[in-house]
């Protein structure tokens, strides 16, 4: 494929993405179907199924877009080796944060709890694609922190429940009251993520 195909073909993909996910929160991932997005999208079923296998590949991708490069800020992050563990955790907790708010997982996290009790393979494939590799690149900050004797040895599963868990429960809670008027002083995205960094370095740091 030439070079502006290709930029053609991405350019396409994301636009399908984009209107995908409009159409999802409308509708719901039931009650969407391939046809649909095709004609939202302005383009043949085929076409569309040129992109992507399936709806459950699509949603997976609607869900996640944007997220390599989150994964990438997060590379950058841990790759620093001159700087201090705690320091590291703290810019990575804030790209955990925008990602999971900010993004299309924060618009469409209760469809994903949905969905993924309903859809086994949509569940494997959000995990193995969104969870899995952010859990892998905080692990191995956690554990250069062990390494310098920055941090405690804590149990990696305990630990990630308590990192990862108030973060979705955030996501979800502003998703679900996203028509109050006064949303950030009941859900106040800044303030919530300082006082869980706090707790997060009172469990790992040996000096607390």
């Amino acid at each position: 494929m030439k070079q502006a195909e290709k930029m053609q073909a991405e350019d396409r993909r994301v636009q399908i993405i984009s209107r995908s996910t409009d159409l999802f929160l409308e509708q719901g991932f039931a009650g969407t179907s391939m046809s649909m997005i095709a004609k939202r999208c302005g383009i043949t079923k085929a076409s569309l199924y040129h992109h992507f296998n399936g709806k459950d590949e699509l949603f997976v991708a609607c869900v996640t877009s944007g997220y390599q490069r989150a994964l990438d800020a997060l590379t950058e992050i841990i790759a620093q080796a001159d700087r201090p563990a705690g320091q590291k955790l703290a810019e990575a907790m804030t790209v955990l944060y925008d990602i999971t708010i900010s993004s299309s997982v924060g618009r469409m996290s209760p469809l994903i709890a949905e969905v993924s009790r309903t859809f086994p393979n949509v569940a494997r494939s959000f995990h193995s694609e969104y969870i899995a590799p952010q859990q892998d690149l905080v692990w191995n900050l956690i554990e250069a922190g062990q390494a310098s004797g920055e941090f405690k040895d804590l149990d990696r599963g305990l630990l990630f429940h308590m990192l990862f868990g108030p973060i979705v429960t955030l996501s979800l809670s502003r998703e679900m009251f996203s028509t109050f008027d006064d949303l950030d002083e009941h859900f106040p995205v800044g303030h919530l993520r300082d006082g869980h960094l706090n707790v997060i370095l009172g469990m790992l740091r040996k000096d607390r």
